[in-house]
């Protein structure tokens, strides 16, 4: 008898650690509509940063002696 509540109490561990991987796996999957959208909010935010920087570089001069460009 204690051999088999020494199993079941194994099997209840393991369906446990079984359960709880699954129940993980299933939170990442829900969340990939989360991090596509985090993904394309931080490319559009560093193609907004490049313009940015391409348009300063445009309206300031990169050397004393230049003059400014509008």
């Amino acid at each position: 008898q204690s051999d088999m509540q020494s199993w079941e109490e194994q099997s209840q561990g393991a369906i446990y650690t079984v359960e709880y991987a699954c129940s993980a796996i299933k939170n990442m999957t829900d969340s990939s509509v989360y991090f596509k959208s985090i993904d394309s909010l931080l490319k559009h935010s560093i193609a907004m940063k490049e313009q940015l920087n391409a348009a300063q570089g445009r309206r300031y001069p990169q050397n004393p002696g230049e003059k400014f460009q509008d």
